[in-house]
């Protein structure tokens, strides 16, 4: 499963990592301005 998560902060980044562990392939994007 392709996943992308826009706004990759600290929750962002939680839930990709586990989606990750589970065997996702994760994008994580965040716009730093």
């Amino acid at each position: 499963m392709k996943i992308g998560v826009v706004g990759a902060g600290a929750m962002g980044s939680l839930f990709g990592g586990l989606l990750a562990e589970a065997g996702a392939d994760v994008r994580l994007v965040d716009i730093m301005g």
